[in-house]
Order: structure tokens, then sequence, then C-alpha cells
């Protein structure tokens, strides 16, 4: 990722402000309710999946058929883009016209376009390679590193309206930080795809979207900062630490991480329904363990320069993959600038927008290197704390608790945990949820309160199946027990966990915990049971000369 856009070139800088300003117009009509009349959806010819998709997504948004528009376009993820101008862009902007959906005056602009949104499915390319032949007038007062062409398709169809705009170099979002979408639509069009590493993978992005819908996301949040106070970097951490912020106010259970790497494969990460961090090259740590599953439908944003450079590594396809519904990605590299925003995008997202409007209110830049993947009417938080209560009750009773520690955790974000720990108590009177149970241990942990704590995380960690949920429940079990002195039972705490979880990524630090416990009891047939499997340290690489 290059970061030369929050340092230098200050003049670019202004000059993309001042278009920002020049297009940028007052929102006066609100989100529309109904999308089946303001979009497109676009297969490629070729390939049946494509075709079926299309179709598929059509009849389970009720979207009319005569919206689907059938094209012939190369097979490939990347294109060029005499390709694209002849395969893609073309044959769109003549359709929407003959359909009256796209009107231009007789020099060329745009006088009405009733194409609000257009829905790419698998099959259509994902990138325009950059054409070296290229010349632009004008381009070369760019810097360096803008004067390119190549481009997500998604972004670069998304400038349609703007036939006469420069293809080097990002355009001006005129939609970013604004509302409602009407006001922009002479100038853009948001774009969006169903995608993954294979045709189901893709169709499933509609099913997770659909089912969710009925009560609303659910789960739990992890956001990953980098910990830097690089000026040219902190804007990014700060955006994510925002993003953080706004979800623990709307009441879902998030964890902050602040350290350089990625959440490791041994942290105990489960029930991951919203994501948003920085910046590995590919999908890893906690999210490469074999075992690894995101909650149906669940939000994951990682910035990356080539996060989705394909559909099967780095990030977006992956993540997908493992049960994600929506993810946002690049195919080239961005510049920090431009990437789309967590901070606006989680607010857009909690606010009941749908997915498409939320990623392009918080993304600066169009023709440029984003893709948006997942089904664009997917609104994930449509409803209060209160009605997904009464939703889950309704619809899917197994997972009322996620329903209820969202309440709890709207009381202790009031200042009323007191009252969260009672709502907690009551409801769990029935449910007897590990979920409940883990945080009532975490709201007495939070007030000292070690002897409340450690029989509500005794029961959690009876009842969580999975063993990463089980693990996290145990290690603040374990230092609770400490806190009390109570070192036999927290090491009995801890061995449990080495002897059952023998794959668990963390099991050396377990085991060195655990023998220093076993040490000060003088428990010697523990402490030979550990040092033999902790065996011999690994041997440390030479020191570089």
């Amino acid at each position: 990722m290059g970061w030369w856009w929050k340092s230098d070139h200050s003049a670019v800088r202004h000059l993309l402000q001042n278009l920002l300003l020049l297009l940028a117009v007052t929102a006066t009509a609100g989100a529309a309710d109904n999308w089946s009349e303001q979009m497109l959806i676009v297969a490629n010819r070729k390939l049946p999946a494509s075709v079926n998709l299309a179709h598929y997504y059509a009849d389970r948004r009720g979207i009319a058929t005569n919206r689907i528009f059938l094209l012939d376009c190369p097979e490939t993820f990347q294109i060029t883009r005499r390709e694209f101008n002849d395969t893609l862009r073309d044959p769109i902007d003549r359709h929407l016209q003959q359909q009256g959906w796209l009107k231009r005056d007789s020099l060329g602009q745009t006088v009405r376009n009733d194409c609000w949104l257009m829905l790419l499915c698998f099959g259509v390319p994902l990138k325009i390679a950059p054409d070296p032949d290229l010349r632009e007038p004008g381009a070369d007062r760019l810097p360096p590193q803008l004067r390119r062409d190549e481009a997500a398709v998604d972004s670069d169809l998304a400038r349609l309206p703007l036939r006469d705009a420069p293809l080097a170099g990002p355009l001006s979002n005129p939609f970013f930080k604004m509302e409602f979408f009407p006001a922009c639509s002479r100038r853009m069009i948001m774009v969006a795809r169903l995608d993954g590493p294979n045709a189901d993978i893709a169709r499933a992005l509609v099913d997770r979207a659909l089912l969710v819908e009925r009560t609303g996301l659910f789960g739990r949040a992890y956001f990953d900062t980098r910990g830097t106070q690089d000026p040219n970097l902190k804007p990014a951490d700060d955006s994510i630490r925002s993003a953080c912020n706004a979800v623990r106010k709307a009441g879902l259970e998030a964890v902050l991480d602040d350290r350089e790497e990625v959440f490791p494969a041994a942290y105990p990460m489960t029930d991951v329904a919203f994501y948003a961090g920085w910046y590995a090259p590919e999908l890893t740590g906690s999210f490469n363990r074999p075992s690894f599953r995101f909650r149906p439908g669940a939000i994951a944003y990682h910035i990356h320069s080539f996060s989705a450079w394909c559909m099967f590594n780095n990030w977006v396809g992956p993540s997908l993959a493992r049960g994600a519904g929506a993810s946002v990605g690049f195919v080239f590299e961005p510049y920090l600038g431009c990437v789309m925003d967590p901070k606006t995008f989680t607010e857009r997202l909690l606010s009941g927008h749908n997915f498409v409007e939320s990623a392009y209110s918080a993304t600066p830049a169009l023709s440029w290197q984003q893709t948006v993947v997942g089904d664009p009417l997917y609104r994930p938080f449509l409803f209060d704390a209160q009605e997904q209560t009464a939703r889950l009750e309704s619809l899917n009773p197994a997972e009322r608790a996620w329903g209820c520690l969202r309440q709890a955790n709207l009381l202790a974000a009031a200042g009323k945990e007191p009252e969260a720990i009672a709502y907690l108590t009551k409801q769990n009177a029935t449910l007897h949820s590990p979920i409940l149970d883990e945080k009532l241990g975490d709201l007495f942990r939070a007030f000292r309160l070690s002897k409340e704590a450690v029989p509500a995380y005794h029961r959690a960690a009876a009842t969580y199946a999975d063993p990463y949920a089980v693990t996290r429940v145990a290690l603040s079990l374990s230092d609770e027990l400490l806190k009390l002195r109570r070192q036999r039972e927290a090491l009995d705490v801890l061995d449990q966990l080495i002897r059952k979880f023998t794959a668990y990524e963390g099991r050396r630090t377990l085991l060195r915990d655990a023998l220093g416990i076993a040490a000060k009891l003088g428990d010697d047939t523990r402490i030979e049971f550990y040092q033999e499997q902790l065996g011999p340290e690994p041997e440390k690489p030479p020191a570089k000369k």
C-alpha cells in the first residue's frame, strides 16, 4: 500500500478535494425503498452459471427479468481496456439508452439516469489491465503513481454516466460521505458483484443475505488496528477504531486488537459477524485456521493493496468461501487515501442502509481499484436490539441469547452495568446460554468481582461446544482463580485445556503457564508432564551479521 497520499503531493489532494466539492450536491431524497426499477443485472451469456445466477437473484429479490442484461465478454478475471470498452462498457451504455433508462443530450452529457445500481454476476471480468499505449492529455500533470488506467471493472463502470471523464488516476466520488443516492445518479452508478471462487459461493451470498435479513446480523465483531503513531498510517487506525466504537454503541460484542499483526492463529476468535482490519497480504492468523468459519452473512473488510487480486486467494474470495456474506477489496494498488473508509461504511450499515449504499458512501474514488462483492441490497442491521431479540425468539429461538447479549451491552454502554447483570441473570434462568454466562463473567470481571465471575465462567466453559470458545472462557476463568489465590483450581483449568485440545495453536503458551503454576505448587507429576510435552525449545535462527 502506498502512503504518499497522506503525506506528499498536496496539490493533487487539493485538486481532488475541489473536484469533490464541485460535484457534491445536497441530498434531497431518501434512500430508495424499491430498487427493482432502479437496477440492472449483468451476466456473461457465455457462462450458463452466470446467466443462472442472474435469474436466481432476480427471482429471490422480486426483480423483473427485463432488468437482466446478457452480454458476451471474456471468461477471464482480467481484460484489456479495449475488451472492457467493446464487451462491457459500450454494450451496457447502449442497452440503458435503448431502454430509456439513461438519456444524454446532443453533446453526450447525461441528463437523466434511472439506473442507480448495477449488479455484475459471477463470470463477468473483475479487472482491467493497464494499457501502456494509452495517452491522455493532462495525465503527465498527475504524480507518477496516478498515471495509471488499470481499474476494477466495477469501479470503472460506476463512472458510466460521465463518458468524457479521464481514465488516468482516480475520479472523485460525488456520493462520498453522502447518505441518499438519487442526487448523484446523473454522475455515477453504484456497481457491485455476486462473485467468489466459484458460482456456488457467489449464489450463496444471496441466500446468506436473505437469511440474515429475517432477524438481523448477530455474533461478535473484531477490529484489527496496527497500533501505529505514524501520521501517514494513523488515520486508517483511527477509522477502524471509530468503527469499533460505533458497533459497540449499537450493542454488538466487539474486540479491538491494537497489535501490529493480524489476530494470531492462537487467538480464540469465534462467531465472527463483522470484521475490519489491515494489513496482511492474505487470509492469515485466526482466519486461516482449517476450522475457521465466519457467521453466515458476516461483513469482512481487510485493507490491503491486492485483497481482491483474484477470487481464489488474498482476502475477499477466501473470506466468502469461509461463510462471509459481503466483502470489499482492491484489484490493484489503490493508495490509502482512496480506500473505503471503515468508519463511514460501518456507520451507514448500522443506520440500516444496504451494503452497496454503505460501501459507496464510504468510498472516496471511482474509476479506480475497488470491488464491492455481495448482495448489494443486503441490509444486515435492519432492527434495533429489542426487535432483533423478538425476531430471534420467533424465527430462531436457539439464537435468542445473541439478542439478549445486545440488549445487555446497550445497558452497560449507558453506564447501567447493575441493570445489565440483572437482565442477563433473569434471561439466563431459562436460556442457560454460555454466551450470557460469559458476558456475566466479563461484567463481574470489569468490576473486579472475581468471586462472582468464577461461577459464571465455569458454567460457560462447561456449556460451550466450540473448542476456541471454551479456551477463551477457560483462560478468563484461570485468571480470576489466580486473583483469588486458588492456584490449584487455576492449574486444573489449564491442565484440562492442554489435555483436551491437543491441536490448539497456543498450546505451548498454555504449557509454559501451567508449568509455572505447577512449579509454585510443587506438583512434580504435572511438572514432568508439561516439560515432556514442551520438549526442547525450537532453535532460534542465527542473528544476522
